[in-house]
């Protein structure tokens, strides 16, 4: 053969194999339900509603005329990583909805920048409200879901009770305060198109368990099931692509945000000190917003608080949604 020839053949070989990456993977069986229902002790339910834009998958538990509380995960994770929570809840007296945000696990996941905003996220929580009859509801938020609570603080306060947001500052902190990180680079990773893509395909869901979760977490935290449990969930219909938009996407300003930034109903920032992905001056600048006694610091816990010490963050959510006035 000639030199061409063999450069023809090695160029359709290195198509096919990117080809044979591209379309490998997306497919999980795992019952991450059943699985969450033996570790908690707990009857769960789960089922995909239709909130006018997409079909969101939504755990359920708790007394149907207990208080609504609304769970809104971060990056990477999904709903499960709220399990412990939900059980404290349920066990309270509350009616718990823990849902799997657009593009994440068995949610729908429609195509575009666009699709992945905080706006977009937070209309699917609305939606699912109406659709659900729920009226009002306290609202949690950890991460990526932290943001959603952010906004729907402000946009839609009507419809909220309190809200209890995980590690993430006000966001009028973010201009304005130095966010910088061991391991902000991963923002920019992300943003750059089809990398991340491909990542996933090969090793990337493994290097982001061990990286994104054991690294950065307490030791201990998750165990070796836990992490496969996680992959299947990345995996399932190449989910790990569309998780990754609300790093892509482009917001909004708020524009029913008061000026001087404070909102209109009860809101508690719970801050772990190890946290290596969000700043602690985003967390000090918080104060000037929600107050001083609203702002909680705990040593020893880092951005997987949630996972690192579920006893303790289920008795902060009982204790602070338990003492906001429902009338």
């Amino acid at each position: 053969m000639t030199i061409l020839v063999w450069i023809l053949v090695v160029l359709v070989l290195i198509v096919l194999a990117l080809v044979g990456v591209w379309f490998s993977g997306g497919r999980s069986d795992v019952n991450e339900i059943a699985i969450a229902e033996s570790e908690i002790g707990m009857k769960l339910e789960a089922r995909r509603v239709d909130t006018g834009q997409v079909h969101l998958h939504v755990v359920f538990a708790g007394p149907d005329a207990g208080e609504r509380v609304i769970l809104i995960h971060g990056f990477p994770e999904f709903w499960y990583s709220w399990r412990h929570q939900i059980a404290a809840l349920a066990q309270a007296g509350y009616r718990v909805a823990a849902v799997d945000l657009r593009g994440f696990n068995r949610s729908d996941k429609p195509r575009g920048r666009s699709s992945y905003t905080n706006e977009a996220y937070g209309r699917d929580i609305i939606g699912l409200m109406d659709r659900l009859g729920w009226d009002r509801a306290h609202l949690a938020g950890h991460d990526v879901g932290a943001g959603v609570v952010w906004r729907l603080v402000f946009e839609e306060s009507n419809r909220f009770l309190s809200a209890l947001v995980f590690n993430v500052g006000h966001p009028n902190t973010l201009a304005d305060t130095d966010n910088s990180t061991k391991i902000s680079w991963y923002r920019t990773f992300f943003k750059a198109p089809l990398l991340a893509e491909f990542f996933s395909r090969t090793i990337g869901l493994k290097i982001t368990a061990e990286m994104g979760l054991l690294a950065t977490s307490r030791p201990g935290t998750f165990s070796d099931d836990e992490i496969a449990l996680y992959i299947s969930a990345w995996d399932r219909d190449h989910a790990y692509d569309t998780m990754i938009g609300s790093y892509r996407a482009i917001d909004r300003l708020m524009k029913r945000m008061p000026e001087d930034g404070r909102p209109l109903i009860p809101v508690r920032l719970l801050y772990g000190m190890e946290d290596r992905f969000l700043s602690e001056d985003r967390a000090k600048r918080t104060e000037q917003f929600i107050g001083t006694e609203n702002v909680k610091y705990f040593e020893g816990l880092g951005h997987w608080m949630l996972s690192e010490d579920p006893k303790l963050t289920s008795a902060e959510m009982i204790e602070f949604f338990g003492g906001v006035d429902s009338q």
